[in-house]
């Protein structure tokens, strides 16, 4: 029996989120009186769930925050799902582009009518469709295209989601880091990689976490200085993932892992 996901269920132990990102959003005024009356970032609503509720069980992001990490992971998703495009490996990419809309989109849905941002689970269908159908087509990169913009304009569209709000930033990047920990867990026994979607998904959720800290340097070069010391420990926690595709062989530890996420 497959090992049910575990992408989203990080959040679902209570306190967990309030836990790593209590001193950052204490400081961040927006974000606080949402996180005081709720303990647990996302609320289980029934179940063993995955990544935002797979095969019928449901997790729901209950604050701006939570919903930003979802959004956060779906981009993860797709830069991995990115990658194996490129290197034809269609299969492997073709989970990458479900997990958003199997996964993670019913965890976001409530977050996107509450705040009144439009749909986009039919652009992220049509991608999964295309890549299941027709990943050779030339259409294929124009939809994953739009599905990472769908996907980057509810980010912005979110109370905290400019990507010049360091603080914001700051606390997607550490529950992000987190949870590449948790699925590299999942994806390697002994010194061996035996799981490869777990492993492409921590892949996946690091080099976004390193996407959003470059992006809110160029958009706010005075927190350089702030972000420097997460930009390098996202680059020595990449160095776990050489390639899209794993090696046989775990390049790192997942201690070693751990112990860098915690720099964090």
């Amino acid at each position: 029996m497959p090992r049910p996901r575990r992408a989203l269920e990080i959040f679902l132990n209570a306190g967990a989120t309030a836990g790593v990102l209590a001193s950052v959003i204490s400081a961040h005024p927006a974000f606080s009186q949402e996180h005081h009356s709720s303990t647990s970032a996302l609320h289980a609503q029934g179940g063993e769930g995955g990544e935002g509720g797979e095969a019928g069980h449901a997790a729901v992001a209950q604050t701006d925050l939570d919903a930003l990490v979802v959004l956060a992971q779906m981009q993860g998703h797709l830069l991995v799902a990115q990658e194996l495009l490129t290197q034809q490996q269609f299969s492997a990419a073709e989970p990458h582009v479900g997990h958003p809309v199997d996964e993670l989109y019913g965890a976001l849905e409530p977050a996107l009518q509450r705040q009144r941002i439009p749909p986009f689970l039919a652009i992220l269908e049509d991608l999964r469709q295309q890549v299941r159908l027709n990943p050779k087509a030339a259409s294929t990169g124009s939809k994953l295209a739009k599905a990472q913009q769908s996907i980057a304009a509810a980010a912005r569209a979110l109370p905290g989601g400019e990507a010049a709000d360091t603080q914001m930033v700051m606390a997607v990047v550490r529950q992000l880091a987190e949870i590449a920990v948790d699925e590299y867990g999942a994806a390697v026994v002994g010194d061996r990689v035996v799981e490869a979607i777990e492993y492409q998904d921590a892949r996946g959720f690091l080099l976004e976490a390193q996407r959003l800290l470059d992006q809110n340097v160029a958009n706010q070069p005075a927190a350089a200085a702030q972000l420097s010391g997460q930009q390098r420990t996202i680059a020595a926690m990449l160095q776990a993932f050489p390639t899209a595709i794993p090696p046989g062989t775990a390049v790192m530890g997942v201690a070693q892992l751990q112990q860098l996420q915690k720099q964090l």
